[in-house]
């Protein structure tokens, strides 16, 4: 089977290829141009046509959440134009068509968009990953004082679990929204930015910073999280 994975090099890519070895796989990403990748660039559509040229599926992974009108939403329109036969999975978000988050409705954009394009997809949702949260608050962890957002709650979900499930739907190709992926436990960013400065050895004070608006209050209320589908095994 062929494959082209959009965003191959990027954090959940570099998890999943490695998983595919049996697998004719083609990295597609703008920096690309070693053996085996393709330059493709979603925001503009250069390259797309050749990437998923022969592909029997393509994984898209790609995204870019300070910019997600031009590479999700838009990028994603120049996909679906030259794609031809393909089995497309979309990577998404849990909860993005409840959450008032500006990146998680874009990603909901591009699943409406899939989901009525006519192509046959599959669509796996997932909670934030270790990785990203772990970003995150060490941005916010950041001398002299730890600034966290008050009373906000993560299920972070490790992004090698992510990737074996994902690489499970490019084997059966199941169609439509699948069941999402979230992490073992919800914890409060407190506790995650602590624990993160615990484990890097790091002492500061720390500030629960009380952040307004509807996203916000999303955030406090886990509207992005899903305890019924705590699939994840590594724990925080």
């Amino acid at each position: 089977m062929k494959l082209t994975v959009l965003g191959g090099k990027g954090l959940l890519g570099r998890h999943l290829i490695p998983l595919l070895a049996g697998d004719d796989v083609v990295v597609a990403s703008r920096s690309a141009g070693g053996v085996g990748e393709a330059r493709a660039d979603l925001e503009t559509g250069k390259g797309l046509t050749e990437a998923v040229e022969g592909s029997d599926v393509v994984v898209h992974l790609a995204s870019d959440a300070r910019k997600p009108g031009k590479v999700d939403v838009a990028g994603t329109r120049n996909l679906l134009n030259v794609l031809d036969g393909q089995h497309l999975i979309y990577m998404s978000i849990v909860a993005v068509d409840q959450h008032p988050f500006g990146y998680y409705r874009a990603k909901y954009r591009v699943e409406q968009m899939i989901d009525k394009s006519g192509i046959h997809h599959s669509i796996l949702r997932a909670t934030q990953f270790h990785d990203f949260v772990a970003y995150f608050l060490g941005v916010a962890c950041k001398p002299p004082v730890a600034f966290v957002p008050k009373k906000f709650v993560f299920q972070p979900i490790d992004t090698g679990e992510v990737a074996q499930h994902l690489a499970e739907l490019v084997e059966s190709r199941s169609p439509g929204l699948r069941p999402d992926l979230a992490g073992p436990e919800v914890h409060t960013a407190e506790y995650l930015a602590r624990t993160l400065m615990e484990a890097k050895g790091r002492e500061r004070p720390m500030v629960n910073l009380p952040v307004f608006g509807q996203s916000a209050r999303a955030f406090r209320d886990g509207i992005h999280t899903n305890p019924d589908r705590s699939v994840g095994v590594r724990t925080w």
